[in-house]
């Protein structure tokens, strides 16, 4: 049984696999012909993304990046899945938020940025920022989802065993809306580090963000592919480890 599982989930990802190795064999085709100075080999890019990783900046700026993503999106992570259950657990104190919410999911985030820089000047808390606005509010509406989707029956149930508020909260409202606290998470995890590269480039305080415009402005196209193919990978990595939590979540569910 267990092979059998460990045979599924390797099925599972041949078409992720089979995604990546072709993509990597079209760009490695399409190079060898010179089309464009701006399509270079695949092979090209992994021997300037090894240069990079061995005696260029890369490491540095990688580490830069997560210090500053852990810092923004932990914060939105915990306030977003608070704030949820409350706003889900209430709905007056939802209506009076819900216009605010509404403005900020409908509004273009990046728009934020150069706000953010007026009121806190040129600096690393404003990247932090981005990545805590781009996160929270995803997080929030998925968690908030959860709590109202929440049988009213188990409601009752515990109130009839004299659950009080903050056991209701605890032992009903957030395992039955773990699925889409998840949900929020792996979401917020991934618009987060959209908003850290934002802020970076925007900013030019190092990190990824900096290497990627500071590539691109001196046309080092290799070393910009390079750069892109590390933040999708980080990326995907989060992604996956988000996932990994939540079949931790539903089974503790």
């Amino acid at each position: 049984m267990k092979r059998a599982c460990r045979y599924k989930k390797i099925l599972d990802r041949l078409p992720t696999a089979l995604a990546i190795v072709l993509f990597a064999g079209a760009m490695e085709v399409v190079g060898r012909y010179d089309f464009s100075l701006f399509l270079p080999r695949f092979s090209t890019i992994m021997r300037t993304l090894w240069n990079l990783v061995m005696v260029g900046p890369l490491w540095e700026a990688i580490l830069r990046s997560v210090d500053s993503f852990v810092m923004g999106v932990t914060p939105a992570a915990v306030g977003g899945i608070l704030a949820g259950l409350v706003l889900g657990r209430y709905p007056l104190i939802a209506a009076v938020f819900d216009p605010f919410i509404g403005f900020i999911m409908s509004a273009p985030l990046p728009t934020f940025v150069p706000v953010l820089i007026v009121l806190f000047g040129v600096g690393r808390v404003v990247v932090l920022l981005t990545v805590f606005l781009f996160a929270f509010f995803i997080i929030l509406v998925n968690t908030r989802a959860g709590v109202e989707g929440t049988r009213r029956s188990l409601v009752d149930m515990a109130r009839s065993y004299g659950a009080s508020e903050v056991q209701v909260l605890a032992k009903v409202y957030l395992p039955s809306a773990l699925p889409s606290i998840a949900t929020g998470l792996r979401l917020g995890i991934i618009n987060g580090f959209k908003g850290l590269i934002i802020a970076e480039m925007m900013l030019g305080l190092g990190g990824l963000g900096r290497l990627l415009a500071q590539y691109a402005n001196v046309y080092l196209i290799s070393h910009l592919y390079a750069v892109v193919l590390t933040v999708m990978g980080m990326a995907l990595v989060g992604a996956y480890v988000v996932q990994a939590l939540d079949g931790l979540f539903i089974r503790w569910k």
